[in-house]
């Protein structure tokens, strides 16, 4: 599996809740960081963070714009496609995630992308 079909495959599985099966896609280490936010360390800490959005908007898919994948490292751009709890209203956020792996696992994950349209609602 190329770097950016692992992606794909841990997004599948992360989207349907199956956190186990998930886990196996990154280090026990992996540090997850979106915006300017403090990282998270672990799959438990990415586990909170997605939970803790999911309270206020709910992921349902993206549009691809781009993807490379160089060495050990996946970059991947993305229009992501959110609906807000609240009120159901629909929020696209431009988004650009570096994936950084070690010995075929996530160990690294950043999320570039202007959170405050998701914080604003």
């Amino acid at each position: 599996m190329t770097l950016i079909e692992t992606v794909a495959e841990m997004e599948r599985r992360l989207g349907a809740g199956d956190w186990q099966a998930g886990a196996a896609f990154f280090t026990p280490d992996v540090r997850y960081r979106v915006g300017a936010r403090p990282p998270v360390i672990g799959v438990d800490g990415i586990r909170g963070y997605m939970e803790h959005q999911a309270q206020s908007v709910r992921w349902v898919g993206h549009t691809l714009c781009w993807q490379i994948e160089e060495d050990e490292t996946a970059l991947i751009e993305v229009i992501s496609h959110f609906e807000r709890v609240g009120d159901g209203a629909r929020i696209d956020l431009p988004c650009t995630d570096i994936y950084r792996f070690r010995n075929g696992k996530i160990h690294d994950w950043r999320v570039y992308a202007d959170l405050a349209v998701i914080e604003a609602g």
